[in-house]
């Protein structure tokens, strides 16, 4: 016979405001339970029952079901043997439970208590449920898994309307692309996202190792999202900012306000508030006050030979070791594609052939092409004027990196042609370039790579440039690295010493961080070198091409076409001024030391005069036409930073951390298996019985 004690108000609207309330004023819902049997049972000074059967009890909408329970009074029971607590989709599985009404909470105990919601499982040692809000709260050690998804902590909580599970001190996550540690993190098993809020450090399968204040990890989409002292180390490289974005399926990173990345390979920083990198190509962009650092080896943070810049906005394009711009080159898949596409019987003979000898011809032509790629398809920029547009710029910069892959296609053509059937050479071009490509990649695990990579550099509006023995400021300036050159572009300026050049363009040719010749063509080049603030020493020409040392230290400059000077004589021994030369020729040289002209030599029919200084004509000119003397814009590597400072490298302290062992984990694994071994526990997944689900519909009718 089955007995149902159901405890509940009257009927009527007053005996409902009757019901019993806590201490916070809230009402107490009544607690609806069934059993097979029941009888009265001595608990201390009073009467309890002791319900036997398929116990089925009912709160809030949640259900408890066990094999029989002892009910204290209206609001407190405990309940014994294969105890489940449901509520929608969460189920929690323990050996017995003591539930309080007036608390809305049930406390689970068991060797091992085993939560499930949907597709995700916790296990821990011991846990209290409340069955209002819906939220567990676990202590003692909890493991958590959702998929591939692993989650571990000393204590917790579990929202099961929110499908979320928080994880509080020593947490440590995982799946197949990262691991994590933390000490906050919060979990969504529907959306698979995880959220933290104190310091954490993650390490993804590739290597990298990522770490900020707090974040959140969207797993379905590898996106990384890092808030406050974000930080990334990669192989080669650090990234620093205040917000980092780092979609890791499309290797895109995204830096927001005080972003800063070290790159070792390339010995050079770069910041600015805003920026991008693509980890694919290595291509970087940085805006918002950005500048740019490149040292030597020995260099390091220190002013010493290090070369600071800064523009208005910064792009740091890769170059590989087939002299391929990253950014343009195409995929394996697109490079398979176009094959298939122009695939015919000559081509599959070519193809043959190449294939055999692909591993000498690839080693013996790329190097060489690189370099005389790009060395060419710079000189085919600068033949035609740059104009001061951001669009015509980078316009013009991407047609450098098209004649680069041109000037590469054909000359690998150009190199099969000898080996194969004599073909029409313009249709083998391209397609010797796909099929090379092509045949380049299957051959990975035979062919030895060469990973050398180079950087051309492109700042746009607004360029100053420090370095210790010179400066300059222009509107928009290039740097390579495969051969140290920079150029200068538009309204350029450069200081060495005493001198002060002004040009159109500007090509800064530089050995192990040094400058060693500069050239200055376009808008009538101009030399001048202050005396005194009335007194300019002035050199102009078509071109101006100058010398230095190893010390940085011009010690000589040619003058080439229509070349004009003024140069006042001075003594060495008291300084004074002695007269005033006034020369025009084709040609001039002069040959410098310690800052002063030692030599002149005229060339093409040289045209002087020299006045003494009293006897100079009020009609005779003493600055040359377009004389300008600009010391006021001449940078500071002060005026460069600004705000900036170097953040001082992480590396050793990061790759000296511990990454996760899960010992949680492995622990309760361990457990799990002994006690399902041993017969003492079950791992169960089970659902409440059909009975149960007949009380559930008969109590919410009611």
């Amino acid at each position: 016979m089955l007995l149902a004690l159901l405890c509940v108000g009257g009927a009527d609207g007053s005996a409902y405001a009757q019901r019993p309330r806590n201490k916070k004023g809230e009402e107490l819902k009544p607690v609806d339970m069934k059993s097979r049997r029941t009888r009265p049972v001595p608990v201390g000074d009073s009467t309890g029952y002791a319900l036997v059967g398929d116990v089925v009890l009912v709160h809030n909408g949640s259900v408890i079901t066990c094999d029989s329970m002892v009910r204290y009074s209206d609001k407190q029971m405990t309940c014994f043997g294969n105890v489940i607590i449901k509520k929608d989709d969460t189920y929690i599985y323990g050996d017995r439970a003591e539930y309080s009404g007036e608390k809305n909470e049930a406390r689970v105990f068991s060797p091992l208590i085993k939560v499930l919601n949907k597709d995700a499982t916790l296990y821990t040692y011991n846990l209290t449920f409340n069955t209002k809000d819906n939220v567990g709260r676990f202590y003692g050690g909890g493991c958590f898994t959702n998929g591939e998804n692993q989650m571990e902590s000393e204590r917790g909580y579990f929202y099961a309307d929110l499908d979320e599970m928080v994880g509080v001190d020593r947490v440590e996550l995982r799946n197949d692309t990262y691991e994590m540690k933390s000490d906050s993190v919060n979990y969504n098993s529907d959306s698979e996202v995880a959220k933290y809020f104190t310091r954490s450090v993650t390490w993804k399968n590739d290597g990298e190792i990522l770490s900020s204040n707090e974040g959140e990890y969207h797993n379905k989409v590898e996106r990384y999202i890092f808030r406050s002292d974000a930080y990334v180390l990669s192989k080669d490289k650090e990234m620093w900012a205040d917000t980092i974005d780092y979609k890791s399926m499309i290797q895109f990173i995204e830096l927001k306000h005080n972003a800063q990345i070290r790159d070792e390979e390339h010995k050079s920083i770069v910041f600015g508030d805003y920026g991008n990198y693509d980890d694919r190509t290595g291509d970087t962009f940085l805006t918002k006050e950005p500048s740019y650092i490149t040292y030597g080896d020995s260099d390091g943070d220190n002013v010493g030979d290090t070369v600071y810049m800064r523009s208005d906005s910064m792009f740091l394009y890769t170059i590989d070791s087939l002299g391929y711009c990253t950014l343009t080159r195409p995929d394996s898949a697109t490079l398979a594609a176009m094959l298939a596409a122009k695939a015919d019987s000559i081509q599959q003979a070519i193809r043959a052939k190449f294939v055999a000898d692909s591993t000498a011809l690839a080693e013996a032509v790329r190097k060489e092409f690189l370099i005389d790629s790009l060395t060419s398809a710079r000189e085919s920029l600068l033949a035609g004027e740059l104009t001061d547009s951001l669009t015509s710029v980078a316009d013009s910069l991407l047609g450098v990196l098209d004649k680069m892959q041109d000037i590469q296609r054909d000359s690998l053509g150009n190199v099969i042609e000898k080996q194969v059937v004599q073909t029409d050479s313009l249709t083998m071009g391209a397609d010797s370039l796909t099929m090379a490509t092509d045949s380049l990649t299957m051959q990975t695990d035979s062919i030895a790579q060469d990973t050398t990579t180079h950087r051309i550099m492109l700042g746009l509006r607004n360029v100053k440039v420090f370095r210790r023995d010179f400066q300059g400021v222009c509107d928009s300036m290039l740097m390579f690295s495969v051969d140290s050159t920079a150029q200068l572009h538009r309204n350029s300026v450069m200081w060495n010493e005493l001198n002060q050049i002004t040009s159109e363009r500007a090509d800064i040719y530089t050995r192990n961080q040094k400058p060693y010749r500069a050239l200055f063509s376009e808008g009538k080049p101009l030399m001048v070198s202050e005396l005194d603030t009335a007194h300019y020493n002035q050199v102009a020409g078509k071109t101006i091409e100058s010398f230095f040392d190893e010390e940085g230290v011009m010690y000589k400059t040619d003058i080439v076409g229509n070349a004009q000077t003024y140069y006042y004589m001075v003594d060495d021994a008291d300084g004074a001024m002695m007269g005033f030369l006034v020369a025009e020729s084709a040609d001039m040289t002069f040959d410098i030391e310690d800052n002063t002209v030692v030599g002149i030599t005229y060339r093409g029919d040289p045209v002087y005069t020299i006045y003494p200084m009293d006897k100079i004509p009020a009609d005779q000119a003493q600055r040359l036409p377009n004389f300008a003397w600009y010391i006021e814009l001449r940078p500071t590597r002060e005026v460069i930073m600004g705000r900036r400072s170097i953040n001082p490298t992480e590396r050793e302290r990061y790759e000296r951390m511990r990454r996760p062992q899960f010992p949680i984990t492995y622990s309760i694994e361990r457990h799990r298996e002994s006690l399902v071994l041993n017969g003492g526990w079950a791992d169960r997944d089970d659902d409440i019985s059909e009975m149960a689900y007949e009380f559930i519909e008969k109590v919410t009718d009611k």
